[in-house]
Order: structure tokens, then sequence, then C-alpha cells
């Protein structure tokens, strides 16, 4: 059982407040990733669940224990790192095995041996165990860290960016690998990356941390579908959201997005309502965007010209200007387009996302 809770916890370096009130749950045998980019605090959580940082104010629980004035070992936390952190004199064997070794735990020869082999067949690198790290490819080597971790089966996983070293074929892999193994060991595992596609592919729950504060959890749909501002939005897509400059308006009655000559309709909505005279942004994924020749007969749609096409394989990025503003559309490779060739964008009512300009809050959100 390992249920984490922060209660108002802060951290500062001197002047720099890094955490600001985190308040935020954990629960029992929860992958929860914590996304983020540099900076924003993620390895900070880590390191003060760890006990390797020290809580500023506020305090986290472990099963309703406070354990922020606890020493590491006190814990029951294992940590993997970003750079593996092996030993390079030892062995797989000796590497994996050596948190077991610690003369408080006085595990029996035997008994190590057998949990060794046990973790190393789970993560596939039993046939490496005499081998030295410098012997070891990359994947292989987070794997051995991962084993390192797993053996002294701890109440709590912390991985911090685990595969951020590694190629894209091999993070694959390895997401998949840290899948099974939480669905093998039933460990709440905390998990921070900077890469939105691991934390959609992993986390049961995922915190966006943007410069020390919590900005939404949930589900990887509902963040995805229904995120709460526009810097959620953004952080989730790759290529990431296009973003219109324009106001709400009214128009025979109805509210419209207005930008230059173009009026495009909105969804019946008291906010939207409230919101008229308001500075907004219209929000669209390249996923949900079409590119048509002719005019399509539909309101939500927008004149633009072909700036530049990148095929990647069997799909490619169209990059269109929409007056001054280039959007990016996702397409099939086969569907080629000439420089400045003019298309029509358009798109289904239901994938807008409006956002306000001051505050980045979310007016509309997929499906309306």
């Amino acid at each position: 059982m390992a249920n984490i809770v922060f209660q108002n916890v802060r951290k500062c370096y001197g002047d720099y407040e890094a955490i600001h009130d985190l308040s935020l749950e954990i629960r029992d045998r929860e992958f929860f990733v914590i996304l983020g980019e540099s900076g924003a605090g993620k390895t900070t959580t880590l390191k003060m669940i760890a006990g390797v940082e020290p809580v500023t104010s506020g305090a986290i629980l472990l099963n309703s224990r406070p354990i922020q004035n606890l020493t590491p070992e006190e814990r029951d936390c294992a940590m993997v790192f970003e750079t593996y952190a092996l030993y390079p004199h030892l062995s797989v064997y000796e590497n994996i095995a050596f948190p077991l070794r610690a003369p408080r735990r006085r595990i029996p020869d035997d008994q190590i041996n057998q949990t060794v082999l046990q973790v190393a067949r789970v993560l596939g690198i039993d046939p490496f165990l005499d081998r030295r790290p410098a012997a070891l490819s990359g994947g292989q080597r987070q794997r051995v860290a991962l084993g390192r971790a797993l053996v002294r089966q701890p109440a709590v996983f912390l991985m911090d960016e685990p595969l951020s070293h590694l190629d894209a074929r091999l993070r694959n892999e390895m997401r998949t690998e840290i899948k099974a193994m939480r669905e093998s060991f039933g460990t709440t595992i905390v998990y921070v990356t900077h890469d939105y596609s691991e934390a959609l592919a992993l986390g049961d729950r995922i915190a966006i941390l943007h410069r020390g504060r919590i900005e939404q959890v949930g589900t990887a749909s509902q963040i995805f579908r229904r995120p709460m501002n526009r810097m959620v939005a953004e952080s989730l897509g790759d290529p990431p959201m296009n973003f219109l400059k324009g106001t709400i308006a009214l128009a025979q009655n109805q509210s419209v997005f207005a930008t230059g000559n173009w009026r495009i309709p909105l969804p019946e909505n008291p906010r939207l309502r409230e919101s008229v005279g308001k500075e907004v942004c219209l929000g669209l994924r390249p996923q949900h965007i079409r590119l048509e020749r002719n005019h399509p007969d539909t309101p939500f749609s927008l004149p633009s010209k072909l700036f530049v096409q990148e095929l990647l394989g069997d799909h490619a990025i169209a990059s269109v200007a929409v007056g001054d503003r280039l959007f990016m559309a996702l397409c099939q490779a086969d569907q080629a387009y000439s420089l400045d060739e003019p298309l029509y964008l358009a798109w289904a009512p239901e994938h807008m996302y409006l956002f306000l300009e001051d505050t980045g809050e979310t007016l509309l959100a997929e499906g309306n």
C-alpha cells in the first residue's frame, strides 16, 4: 500500500520559490505522471518524496504518515535516475544486488540470488548478468537501473525521466516494459517527463506542472480533450495546437468568434454570452483540420495558402498561412499541394477550443 498526499507543500531556494503550495494526492498502486517543461519543478517534487530535498513548508504523507522529516532510508522509496547511475566496476548482477547487500537488511545470499534472477528475467537482462555497464546498450543499462530499484520491493517507485537518453525505438520498447512491470509488481509509480506522448501512454493520471504550480490533474483523455487552460492545451500534441487571436462578438443575436473580416459561429453557451467583447484565442489541433481545394459548405473554415509541406512516411504536415498566422494540419502523404496554392482550412465545430487571451482560461473545449 502506498498512498502519497502533498499538503500545501512549498520548496524554496533562497528567495526563489520552486514549488508553490502543492496539494496533490497520488493513489495506491497508481501510475502517476508529472508532465512539465524543464525547470517546472518535476525533479524537485520527486526529490522531496524521496527525502533528498527538504520541504520548506507543508507536509508529505505516505499512507497517512508524515514523512517530510524522515531520512531517505526510512521512506521506503526507490528512485530511478535519468543518467542510470550504475556502478561501472560492478557486473550487472552486482549492480542489481547492491541494495540487498546493505548491512541492515541481513538478507541471505541464496535469497539475494533468487531475487536478482527473478527481476533480471522480468526485464530480459538475465543473459547479461556477468557483463559490466560499459558493455551494455543504453536500453540494457536502463533495464539494469530499473532492476536495481525493483529488487528493493519498495512502497513507491520514483522515476526521473528514465527514457530521455534513449533513441525513439528504444523509448517505445521501454514504455511497454515499464507499463508491464507495473502490472507485475503492483507498486505505486511516480514518473516525471517532459514528453507528452510518454505521459499519455503511461499515466493512469497526469499532473501538468508549470513553474512550480499544478495546472490540471486528470486522465490522459480528460486533459487532452478538455484542458483547463491554454497552457495545458499547448503541452499536449505534436504538432502543437494552432491558435488564432480574435474577439467574441454577437451577430444576429448569436455568439461568434470575430477576427478580421471572418465570423465563425460559436455554440450557445452562457459563458460565451458573458464574454462578448473579450479578446480570445481560437484553438484547433492539427489532426482535426482538413484542407480543401474548393470552398467547403460550412462556416467552420478559413481561406489559406500553402506555405510548406513536410512528408513523414504515410502522413504529412502542411503549414498553411491564415492571414499573418501559420497553421499546421496533418494530412495523408498522397495529398500533394503546390507552394502558395489557395486552400480552405476546415474543421468540425465540436473540435473547436476557445481560451481567454488575458488569463488563458478555457471557455470552450472539445465536444462543447
